[in-house]
């Protein structure tokens, strides 16, 4: 017992310096940290998409970046805005949550591969933003399993990550933690807040052995 304490002193004592790289998120929210900042721009029909509990996700409900790189919670918003949305309404919608993850740091918006594909097939030809997709299936993915972003849409995917990134500045206006965009963030962000994610995880389970 006293390995595992000494254990979690020296991880919790090695990561808290990563939450010092990414821009400062309020630690509140009246939903949660991901619909807060966007519920009032996204289009009706995605109004209550980002709404759904954190619960399933080791996050505190106010944090926007963990909350960018759980698959599992992040899939529900996406198939949501899939069934519920169609057309520039779906770019409307996977452009202000890509560029909100951009905007804290994350740099990836995390789903099943399967749902990207929903999204794009609903868009029917408009550009949707940039996701990072997960192995088919997989709702638990680490850093070891992200896959390299991909653009879906028909346009290219030099065009689509262009539209993607010039709505940053815009979607940022709506959030606490916009003070520092995506351009402030190192290449190695999305990695970094896997792994912060992670650490959640593993502050949540050391904290039940005592």
């Amino acid at each position: 017992m006293n390995a595992v304490f000494l254990f979690f002193i020296f991880a919790t004592s090695a990561f808290a310096s990563q939450w010092d790289t990414y821009p400062q998120v309020p630690k509140t929210a009246s939903v949660n940290g991901f619909s807060d900042p966007i519920k009032s721009k996204l289009p009706s029909c995605a109004s209550e998409c980002a709404d759904f509990s954190t619960k399933n996700t080791p996050c505190p409900y106010w944090d926007t970046g963990c909350l960018c790189v759980m698959p599992q919670w992040s899939g529900q918003v996406a198939a949501c805005i899939a069934k519920s949305c169609s057309g520039e309404d779906v770019a409307s919608a996977t452009s202000l949550a890509y560029s909100l993850c951009s905007s804290v740091g994350a740099n990836v918006w995390m789903m099943p591969g399967s749902l990207s594909t929903s999204l794009s097939e609903a868009a029917k030809g408009a550009v949707v933003a940039s996701a990072t997709a997960t192995s088919e299936g997989d709702s638990s993915a680490t850093s070891a399993e992200v896959s390299s972003a991909t653009e879906t849409g028909s346009a290219s995917q030099d065009s689509a990550k262009s539209e993607t990134e010039s709505k940053s500045s815009t979607t940022s206006e709506n959030s606490s933690s916009a003070s520092e965009t995506s351009s402030t963030s190192s290449q190695n962000g999305s990695i970094q807040r896997t792994t912060s994610s992670v650490f959640l995880f593993l502050v949540t389970f050391v904290s039940t052995l005592f």
